[in-house]
């Protein structure tokens, strides 16, 4: 093994935050205690100690960097001088895309959110969470703004609706024992029904 290949090895550090981030999608964040992840690791639980200060610090290396190119992907989309409407196809095309292939954050966001807003030590998820809500909310401010959305939308009920139909249409938790869309239709056709659903009774035509 060279030298390139060993720093681009996943240190045990890593190894630890990818098992407990399927221990969190699977079992609950609050089910899952650090003895659970050191035993999933083959570790005595100080070993994990040694890596991190707490279970709470491994969920936010985890979710964190989730957020982040969340950000990144609905900026994107906000920027240039498109029309609301077409920012707001734009940002749920690349939300969809983003959330599909992150699944285990997509789960551990929707089912322990509550743990993470009551968890001091874990504000900062709280803040980038909000970050996205606004960035949803501003494109869709802007298309009301600018005439190619309804004046009548409530911006801040439609970011719920948006946001609550693309978790629900991903989450395999939820709909287990149904078809995986996904799998079944395939991404580009899922996330053309959803621009279709999402935005025909709210776009000027």
């Amino acid at each position: 093994m060279t030298r390139t290949d060993q720093a681009r090895a996943p240190s045990r550090r890593d190894e630890i935050v990818v098992i407990a981030k399927n221990l969190f999608a699977e079992r609950g964040y609050a089910a899952t205690s650090t003895r659970d992840i050191a035993e999933a690791c083959g570790v005595l639980p100080g070993s994990v100690y040694s890596h991190f200060r707490s279970k709470a610090q491994i969920l936010e290396m985890i979710i964190a960097p989730f957020y982040e190119r969340l950000v990144e992907e609905q900026e994107r989309a906000l920027a240039g001088d498109a029309c609301g409407a077409d920012q707001l196809v734009e940002m749920i095309r690349a939300v969809v895309a983003l959330c599909a292939v992150h699944p285990a954050e997509i789960r551990i966001l929707h089912y322990d959110w509550p743990h993470v807003r009551a968890a001091a030590d874990l504000e900062a998820l709280v803040v980038q969470g909000n970050a996205t809500l606004d960035l949803w909310l501003q494109v869709l401010q802007r298309g009301v703004a600018d005439g190619s959305l309804r004046p009548t939308l409530q911006p801040e009920t439609a970011v719920r609706a948006i946001t609550s139909t693309i978790h629900g249409v991903l989450d395999r938790q939820r709909y287990g024992t149904r078809a995986d869309l996904v799998l079944q239709i395939g991404l580009d056709a899922l996330t053309d029904q959803l621009v279709d659903q999402l935005t025909h009774g709210i776009r000027v035509e």
